[in-house]
């Protein structure tokens, strides 16, 4: 899944275990660490994004409230929005 917001993306991605963890992957090591400031930030291993940390589907939940929390719901005109 990406996750756009107006600073940067962000790819996330199940570990591929059982285990719960999830894969957040972007270029900005700042938003990475305003978002998920309590998981390690390292480089990634992928070409194509930059930075990645590795956290919990919890914390995850989390950081989505903060980026939700975050939009301007004045900046949206009359576009509509499609979640699928």
């Amino acid at each position: 899944m990406i996750i756009q917001t107006l600073k940067c993306d962000f790819l996330i991605e199940e570990s591929g275990k059982m285990d719960g963890k999830l894969f957040i992957y972007s270029d900005s090591r700042e938003e990475l660490q305003r978002f998920f400031g309590s998981s390690v930030i390292d480089y990634s291993s992928r070409p194509d994004w930059k930075y990645c940390a590795v956290t919990c589907k919890q914390n995850f939940a989390h950081s989505l409230i903060l980026i939700v929390k975050e939009i301007d719901y004045r900046d949206f005109s009359s576009k509509r929005m499609v979640l699928v």
